[in-house]
């Protein structure tokens, strides 16, 4: 089920692409009881929460230079990356003073507390002309993996960020913007390597031509599943699956607030798991047949820092140079998962995957990864 709004939602329409990229009025929600991070985390029973930090003073990108202050080095030192590296775009990274003077993003503000960060420093992807997916030529954007709570996996996990698209971006056919992934980092789960059950999920946002989005997720889903059937889902063999294409809008030249909550399917290989998505604390979002894994030694793990324009051919392609604008990065988490083998609930408990087999399934998938993102 998808819940588009409450009745207290006041709805506007904006002109632009909505679902098939038909040429539709797409509505935007803006609600007078937009929830904050804080309630949202409450609401959610969560007890545990990390907030990427940001530099007090910009950083500029390392250009290829092996540069001790660049914003690639400070993500590797401070944002708790996997295998303490940036798989793709390190060169594009770099850290400026908020271009949009700090202002909250639309209704429901970002929170107070430990919901914001402190500084006004900002991090800053840039995409070259010409730049689309990262194994088709020119790399723009970024891909890495963080596990700032480590090896440990969870039933329940929040995604929050603010993202700003500056004025005039030119959206093209789409792009990715960052997730979740579950399982082993490196595992799959991106750039068509199909989610099996058993190895890895991945639930990113991406921005679609002329604002929309969706959530673009890789899950074990058979065409003919219930969690494929569901009219606001659209499934492929090849790629990710794309939910709710149109019900999210980004609008240039502001913050707008995202937080994504996923929930397991249990027992494994049950379509039952849970997705919410709220955009400026409204929630736009909401299914509860969502098929994450086939076996209990698959949960939600960290984020999936992901963003590049693509699409995997020509058409996604940026013509210009361009930046995206992120802050106020945070994971929020539910009790460590009760992992088990196989797909009931009756299997042998495991606690979780040990380092050395999280290596061992990760260290070849990261070549794989970088050819096929």
């Amino acid at each position: 089920m998808i819940l588009l709004s409450k009745p207290s939602l006041h709805i506007a329409f904006f002109l632009g692409s909505c679902l098939w990229s038909s040429s539709l009025l797409a509505p935007i929600f803006v609600a007078a009881d937009s929830l904050t991070r804080d309630q949202l985390y409450a609401q959610n029973g969560f007890v545990q929460k990390w907030v990427a930090p940001m530099p007090s003073s910009p950083i500029r990108a390392a250009n290829g230079l092996n540069s001790n202050n660049s914003g690639e080095k400070y993500l590797v030192q401070n944002w708790k990356t996997t295998f303490h590296m940036i798989a793709i775009g390190g060169n594009d990274i770099s850290f400026v003073t908020d271009p949009f003077g700090g202002q909250p993003a639309a209704a429901g503000g970002t929170g107070t507390g430990t919901n914001s960060s402190v500084s006004d420093q900002v991090l800053q992807l840039f995409y070259p002309k010409g730049s689309y997916a990262p194994s088709m030529g020119i790399t723009g954007g970024t891909q890495f993996y963080a596990a700032p709570f480590g090896q440990q996996q969870f039933s329940k996990m929040m995604v929050s960020y603010d993202v700003a698209f500056p004025d005039g971006f030119i959206w093209q056919n789409g792009g990715k913007l960052p997730g979740i992934y579950g399982g082993a980092p490196y595992d799959g789960c991106s750039g068509g390597a199909q989610a099996t059950g058993a190895n890895c999920a991945t639930m990113r946002l991406m921005w679609r031509g002329s604002g929309a989005g969706e959530v673009y997720a890789y899950v074990p889903a058979d065409p003919k599943s219930k969690f494929c059937q569901t009219p606001e889902v659209q499934c492929n063999d090849i790629y990710g699956k794309s939910i709710g294409r149109g019900l999210i809008y980004f609008r240039p030249g502001q913050w707008t607030r995202v937080d994504m909550i996923m929930s397991l399917n249990e027992p494994a290989g049950s379509q039952n798991g849970l997705l919410q998505v709220y955009m400026n604390g409204n929630q736009v979002i909401s299914l509860d047949n969502v098929p994450y894994r086939t076996t209990g030694m698959v949960g939600f793990q960290g984020l999936m820092f992901s963003s590049f324009f693509g699409g995997s051919d020509p058409s996604y392609a940026t013509p210009v140079d361009t930046n995206v604008f992120f802050r106020n990065v945070q994971l929020s988490v539910s009790e460590p998962a009760q992992l088990y083998e196989g797909s009931g609930s009756g299997g042998a408990a495991i606690v979780s995957r040990t380092t050395s087999e999280t290596v061992l399934l990760s260290i070849g998938a990261i070549f794989i990864m970088l050819s096929l993102s």
